[in-house]
């Protein structure tokens, strides 16, 4: 059994369509069903039973679509993909609660922006697997220790290789320990004859703040040594010039362990 969802009832409607296009015999179709739910609060199952996968691909700011749509480029903005990213990682965060033991959970968007991307696998993970000594979930956080209220790394999910073998001939780069997050600051004239502001990318949170972008969120940011022990060179960056295309992110999570918070 399929489940297949979208929050706006126009997209469903158009999926429905492509489903009956596709020439699919009707026994595998009639195995397909459609909600209109928010993604980031998707129901539990009433049949307690959780899912074998779920392929999670979020709104994103689409400029990995730049060569097929031609009004991406000229209205981007940092500040797209920043206000995404909330939102990004509460579906992503919702999907890995309803995913089961040994199930897989992908992640993708089609955007290069890292913000959008790495950090939401980054934080996501970071935050289910933290938990409290005593047994609670956790948030996300820097933390060590193993006394009762102290906060301890647990695995409970892991990201996992491309399978071998499957797509012989698909071209993929690494995902990214580090970046900077760019926002746009239209005060800001690289030089007299310009109108119309410049990008500004800064390193950290407190920067962004020291620079007047106050809405730069913590899990914007990349944590080093964190995202190396989380192997996020695993995901999967998709290059337009590798395979005449547009640019994609995927990130493929296994679950690992049963009792976690949910939230």
């Amino acid at each position: 059994k399929v489940i297949a969802n979208d929050v706006h009832p126009g997209r469903l409607a158009s999926l429905q369509d492509a489903v009956a296009r596709s020439g699919l015999p009707t026994s595998l179709t009639s195995h397909v069903t459609y909600t209109n739910f928010d993604a980031s609060n998707f129901p539990f199952p009433k049949s307690k039973k959780l899912f074998h996968s779920i392929i999670c691909d979020v709104p994103c700011s689409g400029d990995g679509t730049i060569r097929k749509d031609e009004h991406i480029l000229p209205n981007w903005m940092p500040r797209t993909g920043n206000a995404l990213h909330g939102l990004q990682l509460r579906i992503l965060k919702r999907a890995l609660e309803l995913v089961r033991v040994g199930g897989v959970v992908c992640y993708s968007t089609c955007s290069l922006n890292p913000v959008e991307d790495e950090a939401v696998v980054s934080a996501a993970l970071r935050s289910k697997n933290w938990i409290n000594a005593a047994g609670d979930g956790g948030n996300s956080g820097s933390w060590s220790g193993d006394s009762v209220g102290q906060k301890v790394e647990r695995t409970n999910y892991e990201i996992i290789e491309w399978p071998e073998g499957l797509l012989p001939g698909f071209i993929r780069r690494p995902g990214v320990f580090d970046w900077k997050v760019a926002f746009y600051d239209e005060n800001h004239m690289e030089d007299g004859n310009d109108d119309f502001g410049s990008l500004s990318f800064c390193e950290t949170q407190n920067e962004a703040r020291e620079n007047g972008f106050e809405d730069g969120q913590a899990t914007f940011w990349s944590d080093h040594e964190w995202n190396k022990g989380l192997n996020l060179d695993k995901c999967v960056r998709l290059f337009p010039q590798d395979h005449d295309s547009g640019g994609f992110f995927l990130a493929l999570i296994r679950r690992l362990t049963g009792a976690l918070r949910t939230e």
